[in-house]
Formats: structure tokens, C-alpha cells, sequence
């Protein structure tokens, strides 16, 4: 048995609608469902071009910490790029949307490129050699 790949990934964020219209803007992606319900607000939004969902969820019960990667749970999360060329392109649009990130940074598998959603939820686009 092998694992093929990522089939979706969910966030829990403070402002739903802040957070769906963000990953939007940042990835091109496509809402597939938008599900009010009692103990939540969900969307599911599909990246293009790829197999990758991203789960939106705003729970109506929620704690009043933000994200913090040293707590246990999420450390990041990574989407894959191609090329390393892939990764300053990445940048670019970042910077055109004004959203702060590290740079590409060499690592032994690649290179990394990190910055983090409205939430301080910590993403990364990687390449890997």
C-alpha cells in the first residue's frame, strides 16, 4: 500500500469570510461548497490544476488563542512547486498582493518559500530537487 498524495487539508480560522476570500485571491481556487451549519461555517476549495483541497472552517464555539506553531498540533503546511524558478514566480505574486514571506531559503531537499494566512496560520510553497 503506498499513499499517493494529499487529498485535502482544513484550516480552522477566526473570519470565514476573510479566510475564503483570501485563499482565493492567493491561490486561484475555486469554491466547491459553502456549508452554514449549527457549530460551524465551512467552505471546501479546490486549487487548480491540482487534486488539493483546502477546508475552510469558522467554528462558533471557538478559543480566543491564534495559531502558534510551537503548540502541539500544525506545525505548517507545504504546497509543492515544480521548479525552483516556480518559487520566485510564487514570490512575485506575494509581493504583488502584499503579503509578507521569508524568500526562497535553501534547504538540503530544495528550497522553501514561507509566509503565513490572515489567522497566522504558517504555509510554504516547496521544491524539492
Amino acid at each position: 500500500m503506498r499513499i499517493r498524495g494529499a487529498s485535502h487539508v482544513s484550516f480552522s480560522v477566526d473570519d470565514f469570510d476573510r479566510s475564503v476570500r483570501w485563499y482565493q485571491k492567493v491561490f486561484d481556487a475555486e469554491a466547491l461548497l459553502d456549508e452554514p451549519a449549527d457549530h460551524r461555517h465551512a467552505a471546501v476549495l479546490m486549487l487548480p490544476g491540482t487534486d488539493l483541497l483546502i477546508g475552510i472552517c469558522e467554528f462558533h464555539a471557538r478559543h480566543e488563542s491564534s495559531f502558534d506553531p510551537t503548540h502541539i498540533g500544525l506545525d505548517h503546511f507545504a504546497f509543492s512547486v515544480d521548479t525552483q524558478a516556480d518559487l520566485d514566480r510564487w514570490a512575485e505574486r506575494l509581493d504583488g498582493l502584499g503579503i509578507a514571506h521569508s524568500g526562497a531559503i535553501e534547504v538540503p531537499p530544495g528550497a522553501i518559500l514561507n509566509f503565513k494566512d490572515p489567522d497566522g496560520i504558517a504555509l510554504a510553497l516547496m521544491w524539492r530537487r
